[in-house]
């Protein structure tokens, strides 16, 4: 018995000696716990710091990023700015396409939550800075270097009173394109395109035939003829409207002079179609890619489709004929880049500007996609090099004009009109744009 009492003893010890040990453990471990938990934290903040593999900050994941809006034709290549723009600076950017531009920028700037930049048709920029929509950025703008290569209608589109809001990124500049094949059929020299409107005229009805016109245009189309018959006018020395925008200018004898032309081409000279007016840019291409069409203006991308030799025929393109053969035009469109005024992230939003600027992103990446440069200072690159009509682009750069108007979408109907109702000789060229200019003076006054 006296045994049995000492072996119960002797395991109770034990039993307490064992839960001592355990408890003291689970102490250290939880001590342990504590300690490590706070290295995994202070590790996880220092690999936030750190850069990962391709040189991007890991804090930016953090970060609220850029937010750029940007029209359909221009979202993968902003989209691969922000890509190499984020490797680069570790700045986080969103690129995003809204399905109408220019509705959902007004319900974000009534509801007070904006993008950070926008990419938006340059004609546009005028009215958004005139209602405080967009920020000055004239000191940073006057700062680059390159600033002197920008030239024509896209630097007087992002001004406002004198003062910068936007800056031209990706534009788009009409010049005349022609089908060599049917000019060297016609006896014409494949290489001189017209540089006259007698010329035009001569060298269009050489090339008309019985399924062949000499000339087309988009006559059913307000965006088409301003962006290919509006150089007409200013070539002859006339304006669209004033510049300050406040009046159309189209009464003017040069503007008569340039409508006038154009019912010639249907009626007189017969090189352009009498169904002319029902051509939309769809129709004209078929026409001038068929080979149904020996000339036509068009912008950038299909002078680059001539380089890439993707027409079924040999192509060529030049400046848009002027009356003397001395004064050019183009019509200046395309994309310029502006700040939204109530961004909180000004600084940054620039940095990203003046990379979509740079040489590195306008002749690296942006001609890859079938654009051309905003600075004149960037043609002489590899990727143009030996094809002259790339410098037809430049020129076309340097001459290039927009109507400026606070209201540009507003004026398209009246100046349509005006334009069918003179082909179709419902309205006298006088009558067509003398309506036309009370019409638009009546938008510009409101």
């Amino acid at each position: 018995m006296e045994v049995n009492v000492k072996k119960l003893i002797c395991l109770l010890l034990s039993f307490l000696l064992i839960f001592s040990l355990t408890a003291c453990a689970k102490k250290d471990n939880n001590d342990a716990g504590s300690k490590n938990n706070g290295n995994n934290t202070s590790q996880n903040t220092d690999d936030k710091e750190s850069k990962d593999t391709n040189g991007t900050d890991k804090s930016d994941e953090a970060k609220e990023p850029l937010n750029v809006w940007v029209r359909n034709s221009y979202y993968e290549q902003l989209s691969r700015a922000a890509e190499i723009f984020t490797e680069q600076t570790g700045i986080p950017v969103k690129i995003t396409e809204p399905s109408n531009m220019s509705d959902d920028l007004s319900l974000a700037l009534s509801s007070g939550k904006t993008p950070d930049i926008v990419s938006i048709d340059c004609v546009l920029i005028p009215y958004y800075a005139s209602i405080g929509a967009l920020e000055d950025i004239t000191s940073q703008f006057n700062n680059l270097e390159f600033k002197d290569s920008f030239t024509g209608g896209l630097l007087d589109l992002a001004k406002y009173q004198e003062n910068q809001y936007a800056v031209p990124f990706a534009p788009d500049v009409s010049v005349l394109l022609y089908n060599k094949d049917i000019f060297e059929a016609a006896g014409l020299d494949p290489e001189k395109p017209p540089t006259t409107w007698a010329e035009l005229i001569e060298y269009g009805q050489k090339c008309s035939s019985d399924d062949t016109y000499g000339y087309i245009y988009t006559g059913g189309y307000a965006g088409g003829m301003m962006f290919t018959f509006a150089p007409y006018i200013w070539s002859n020395g006339g304006e669209f409207t004033s510049s300050d925008g406040t009046q159309s200018m189209l009464d003017t004898e040069e503007a008569k002079e340039a409508l006038q032309l154009f019912v010639d081409m249907v009626h007189e000279y017969k090189i352009t179609p009498e169904s002319i007016t029902s051509y939309d840019w769809t129709a004209c291409l078929d026409a001038f890619k068929s080979g149904k069409a020996a000339m036509i203006v068009l912008g950038a991308r299909p002078v680059g489709e001539i380089v890439n030799d993707t027409y079924d025929f040999k192509a060529g393109c030049g400046l848009i004929p002027s009356p003397d053969g001395t004064t050019y035009s183009s019509f200046s469109g395309g994309d310029s880049m502006a700040i939204l005024a109530n961004s909180d992230k000004k600084d940054d939003a620039w940095k990203f500007i003046e990379f979509c600027l740079s040489e590195e992103f306008q002749v690296g990446e942006l001609v890859t996609f079938g654009n051309i440069p905003a600075r004149t200072d960037l043609f002489d690159n590899e990727h143009y090099e030996g094809h002259k009509e790339y410098q037809v682009l430049r020129e076309a750069l340097k001459v290039g004009q927009a109507p400026y108007s606070l209201k540009y979408n507003e004026m398209y109907a009246p100046w349509l009109d005006a334009i069918q109702f003179a082909i179709n000789k419902e309205k006298t060229v006088d009558q067509a744009l003398a309506d036309a200019k009370a019409e638009i003076d009546a938008i510009l006054a409101d």
